[in-house]
């Protein structure tokens, strides 16, 4: 507790007693400050790995969707490919039949 300053005390007492009083005023408002910054840093970092977990489900879906994309036009292009294929096999054994000749057996 400060002391008062008493009709004994020069001004150096006075001044020692004042800077207690205001220490002692401002010492709860820097804690509540100082709880205050935790709170905001606290928020600050949840709403950040909110962000972060958000954006790599985002990025994990778009990944998946892309993998089926690629999927489907490969599966679409092997079929593409079977069917002039068997389209130049058909050509192949029509020209062969057409050098044999009607009636010969390869």
């Amino acid at each position: 507790m400060p002391r008062l300053p008493g009709p004994e005390s020069g001004p150096s007492e006075a001044l020692r007693t004042a800077i207690e009083r205001t220490f002692e005023a401002t010492a709860s408002s820097a804690a509540e400050t100082g709880a205050r910054a935790r709170d905001l840093l606290d928020e600050v970092v949840r709403r950040g790995q909110e962000a972060l977990d958000a954006s790599a489900g985002r990025l994990e879906e778009a990944r998946d969707a892309s993998t089926r994309r690629l999927e489907d036009a490969r599966d679409a292009s092997a079929r593409r490919i079977e069917a002039e294929l068997r389209a130049l096999s058909d050509r192949l054994e029509k020209l062969e039949s057409a050098v044999r000749g009607p009636g010969k057996n390869p």
